[in-house]
């Protein structure tokens, strides 16, 4: 598994939430079945073990409230980390801006952002937990 990869999923799976613990078990125990790198970011496919805890989930469960700097990057990068039928499915990171990926790129300040109205994003290193529980109640 890649550094980054290991750098935004701990952000992402952050948290005192007992979906979050069976998420970071998930993690601990899957391996990456296939990375797509394309010019504006990356995909990675788990394969998780049949036998790992499942999170009670009805729907495609969406975390992406992790972003990072890119050097030689303008706008930096997103992460959305996909949960298909109670188990890790697909990390994705997408560049923001019209940059391409630049090879061996160096991600650098990781960070959380908040969606909050009107239509705005804050960054900050304190994640906001209300709305990350409102999401994995659904």
């Amino acid at each position: 598994m890649l550094d980054i990869e290991r750098q935004a999923m701990q952000m992402l799976l952050a948290g005192d939430h007992p979906a979050l613990e069976t998420l970071r078990q998930q993690f601990e125990q899957c391996h990456v079945l296939a990375r797509d790198i394309t010019d504006v970011g990356f995909f990675a496919t788990f394969e998780v073990r049949r036998d790992a805890p499942r999170i009670h989930s009805r729907q495609r469960l969406v975390i992406g409230d992790v972003c990072a700097d890119v050097e030689r990057l303008a706008d930096g990068c997103g992460f959305l980390l996909f949960v298909d039928d109670g188990l890790l499915q697909m990390l994705e990171c997408h560049l923001w801006g019209g940059d391409s990926l630049p090879p061996n790129a160096r991600y650098t300040r990781f960070y959380y952002v908040h969606r909050r109205p009107p239509p705005r994003v804050t960054k900050t290193q304190k994640r906001d937990v209300e709305a990350l529980y409102s999401l994995l109640e659904m």
